[in-house]
């Protein structure tokens, strides 16, 4: 009995257990009940709190609308008031005479648009920027068959027969629908002209973001720029120089509208690609009106009415083509290389047009030698007085070279052991002149064509020739060699005098040069400073020449690896197929080669011509030159001026080292990753051999049967194939059979010999 009370109580006390767990679990729920009740109650607060917020703003919003709508219905009355008063006037008007429809264009309107402001002061925007929204349609293209049509009563009537109607609009929308109707009804020739466009000059502004490399609009910058500046851009125009290297310039953009030009001329600054740039009134620059007939400024020829005047003298009664007033003397000098002709020599000596010349340089002149003295032709002249060289040879034309200076002038001959060389001082009022006629033997090859010479490089040298004033007394002198190869040689410095070609530290001068023979400077175009700079501390130097260039032929090699030899075949078999097969075995030969390489070279593509730099260079590298040349460019300026920079010489610096790092570090990258790909491996062994566009590996010259040299490729092309191919006979016979010999046996190879080394 007392076990199976002890058994009830123990199933007792597990369900009381249960029925304490149930009640936890309970209580849990119903404290989250309570809480999220009350979230709902803090959301139903707020939600309370914004329609409070809701209703308050529909109230405002409203009261704003009945306002609105209150003036609008003043404006409106206003408006009837006018179109009354308007069709008052235009009923009085009805007995006095019709005015034309072009007096009622030029009459402007009673109210002016809202978007037409004046502007208050002349000294930031001009005044020409207003937004008068018009259309204009150009009528001056019309055919005369069509004429009659471009009337005012197609186009609003012919406007006192302009060509150019003018129709202005209240507001953008009429302004687009006068252009659709335009556009639609317009007769053939008669065109809408464009918008009016309004410049704006932006100065500091950053190169790359608008121009490319060539110097080209980048495509999208108006768009990109306009975008920007909240402005509608039509076009824009670089204004700095293109082929300088200068990181920032100026520029020019084209807005559309009179506002948006006032807003950017007002605010002073214009955003670019993150960079803010000055903006300024653009100035449109153009040369004063001459006249060329009174020599006057502010009008024209064609409306002058007074009396000519000379522009060569300045006297009036004639024109400067009939003027025969004497040009102010001058020192003025000829060369001429007469080629050991009389003719020529005599007739250089018979022209009156020299005869105020001081000095004649005469290369190759025509003299003999008679009974041991020379003879020249001619032999003297009253005018002149003849120099030749104080050293002649033995032989038929015992001098090269000779002067002949005008009677007038004092002269002292310099003596000079060389044929080939005329020297002479010139004594004129307070300086000398020494004159050299020079001769380089050999100056002309066995076809007569002349050959050129110049020297540029470091001379490490310095003189007042080419240094200008800078040069110090202890360094005169010390270029003697180089003035004595130019005066053998007939050299010349092409280079301005004291133009600074090498800086150091403290100081730069002239070293480098550009020397040239006589005949060759005389065509030169150009000879000055790069303006790129390189980072190194000599300035690159360009010279150019009125010299024709050969045209370069781009050659397209085969991309043999991608060929199509499926069409190649099935071209080769089509056009094999009518050829005659009947003919001699070198007929044969040639069809074939020739249906063959037809089909190659038309079906297998080309490979694409590398580019210019190497494959490494990006346009970073070019940007980093670019900023870098700056501000070498303006470090070298404020220096120049005596008004050294510390501050833009370290940004100098900076700039040569960033842009150097940039170079070695993307050379660098550029390699490890062509040989991170396993393709390439094979490649890199080609990369480390020398090239092959070097002087050993070009055919030297080849003496032909004559004795002449060959030296251009088509001559030697020409002489190798004449002696490895001779031309065939004329006539060629068959070849009779001959006796051949029996054919050698060859024993079957055993294993043993494979196997022997």
């Amino acid at each position: 009995m007392l076990q199976k009370v002890l058994e009830l109580l123990g199933r007792v006390t597990g369900e009381v257990g249960e029925l304490k767990g149930k009640i936890f679990e309970q209580n849990d729920r119903i404290l989250g009940q309570v809480e999220r009740i009350g979230q709902q109650e803090d959301l139903i607060r707020e939600l309370q709190a914004q329609v409070r917020e809701l209703k308050e703003d529909y109230s405002r919003e409203t009261k704003e609308s009945r306002n609105e709508l209150h003036n609008t219905r003043e404006e409106l009355k206003q408006v009837r008031e006018q179109l009354e008063i308007m069709k008052t006037a235009a009923t009085s008007a009805q007995s006095s005479p019709q005015a034309t429809y072009a007096e009622i264009a030029r009459t402007p309107p009673l109210s002016q648009p809202t978007n037409m402001r004046s502007l208050s002061s002349m000294q930031t925007t001009p005044s020409s920027f207003t937004d008068t929204l018009h259309c204009t349609i150009d009528v001056s293209r019309v055919t005369e068959h069509d004429k009659h049509k471009a009337q005012v009563g197609t186009i609003r009537q012919t406007i006192e027969d302009e060509d150019r109607i003018k129709v202005i609009c209240r507001n953008e929308a009429e302004l687009q629908l006068v252009k659709e109707v335009a556009e639609k009804t317009v007769v053939p020739g008669a065109r809408v002209m464009r918008d009016q466009l309004y410049p704006v000059k932006v100065d500091n502004a950053n190169r790359t973001a608008v121009v490319d490399e060539e110097g080209n609009i980048l495509p999208g910058a108006a768009e990109a720029l306009g975008a920007e500046n909240n402005v509608n851009i039509a076009k824009i125009s670089w204004l700095s120089k293109r082929e300088a290297g200068k990181a920032y310039g100026s520029m020019v953009v084209y807005v559309t509208k009179g506002g948006d030009a006032r807003k950017l001329l007002d605010n002073h600054y214009f955003d670019l690609a993150g960079e803010s740039a000055k903006t300024n009134v653009f100035e449109l620059r153009t040369g004063p009106a001459q006249c060329y007939k009174c020599q006057e400024i502010g009008h024209k020829r064609f409306t002058c009415k007074k009396p000519e005047v000379c522009g060569r003298c300045a006297r009036p009664g004639h024109h400067h083509k009939e003027c025969h007033a004497v040009e102010p003397k001058a020192f003025r000098m000829l060369q001429l290389n007469v080629r050991k002709q009389e003719p020529v020599q005599l007739s250089l000596m018979n022209d009156p047009d020299l005869k105020e010349y001081a000095v004649l340089a005469v290369s190759e002149p025509y003299a003999r030698t008679i009974d041991g003295k020379v003879f020249t032709a001619p032999l003297g002249y009253s005018n002149w007085t003849r120099i030749i060289p104080t050293h002649t040879e033995d032989t038929k034309w015992p001098i090269r070279s000779m002067l002949w200076v005008r009677r007038d002038i004092e002269v002292d001959q310099i003596p000079v052991p060389s044929a080939d060389l005329t020297a002479a001082v010139l004594r004129l009022e307070g300086r000398e002149i020494l004159v050299v006629s020079v001769l380089i033997q050999q100056f002309r090859n066995g076809k007569g064509g002349r050959t050129d010479a110049v020297l540029a490089g470091d001379f490490n040298r310095h003189d007042l020739l080419w240094g200008g004033d800078d040069v110090s007394a202890k360094r005169q002198g010390e270029a003697e060699p180089i003035i004595d190869l130019m005066n053998e040689h007939g050299l010349c410095s092409l280079l301005p005098r004291g133009t600074k070609t090498w800086q150091g530290r403290d100081a730069e001068t002239t070293i480098d040069l550009v020397l040239a023979t006589s005949e060759l400077a005389e065509e030169m175009v150009e000879c000055g400073i790069h303006p790129t700079e390189h980072g190194s501390d000599h300035r690159a130097i360009r010279t150019a020449f009125d010299i024709a260039m050969p045209e370069r032929t781009v050659t397209h090699r085969l991309l043999l690896k991608n060929a199509p030899w499926t069409m190649i075949s099935a071209r080769v078999e089509d056009n094999l197929r009518p050829l005659p097969w009947t003919v001699d075995v070198q007929t044969q030969t040639d069809q074939l080669m020739e249906v063959v390489m037809e089909a190659i070279h038309e079906l297998t593509p080309r490979v694409q011509p590398p580019g210019y730099s190497k494959r490494w260079w990006t346009k970073d590298l070019t940007r980093l030159r670019q900023t870098y040349t700056f501000w070498r460019n303006q470090a070298r300026t404020q220096r120049r001026a005596g008004r050294a920079n510390p501050d833009l010489e370290v940004r100098a610096k900076e700039s040569s080292k960033e842009y150097h790092d940039g170079i070695r570090m993307q050379k660098k990258a550029h390699w490890e990753g062509f040989l991170a790909e396993d393709a390439n491996i094979w490649k890199a062994a080609r990369h480390l051999q020398p090239g092959k566009d070097t002087v050993e590996d070009k055919v030297p010259p080849l003496t032909k049967e004559d004795g002449s040299m060959a030296k251009e490729n088509t001559e030697q092309a020409q002489e190798l194939l004449e002696t490895f191919f001779p031309p065939l006979p004329a006539r060629i016979d068959a070849e009779d059979r001959r006796p051949q010999r029996d054919a050698l046996s060859m024993p079957d190879l055993t294993l043993e010999e494979s196997k022997r080394r």
